[in-house]
């Protein structure tokens, strides 16, 4: 567990309402020495017609059933968290994790978050 492609539950706080959380489905995206980059992953929530400001940031994760997810979802690519691995390690348990990305849709959703954030 704890590597690039994995997805697990993870408590989150709202960026607007630090004091509320919600758990969400997360997806581990890069590893840098000790630091874990964290798409704080999923939404439920498609896309709106028209859309909104913040669907130009909902990245569609394609194979969401195989991957472990119960309904079509879409990464938040416009937030993500920075923890170390102990970090992560002290709020994860093994009974958190959902399940892995395939190569291909990882690298899709890498591709998308590094044109949000360029």
């Amino acid at each position: 567990m704890l590597d690039i492609g994995e997805i697990f539950w993870l408590e989150v706080e709202y960026e607007d309402i630090p004091e509320e959380s919600k758990t969400r489905p997360a997806i581990i995206i890069d590893k840098r020495e000790d630091s874990i980059f964290i798409l704080v992953s999923t939404t439920t929530q498609s896309p709106s017609d028209p859309p909104s400001y913040f669907d130009q940031f909902k990245i569609p994760i394609f194979n969401w059933r195989r991957i472990g997810l119960s309904r079509p979802s879409w990464g938040l690519g416009y937030r993500l968290i920075q923890l170390t691995e102990d970090e992560l390690k002290d709020v994860v348990k093994i009974s958190d994790y959902i399940g892995c990305m395939s190569e291909k849709d990882l690298q899709y959703l890498i591709e998308q978050i590094e044109l949000i954030h360029r």
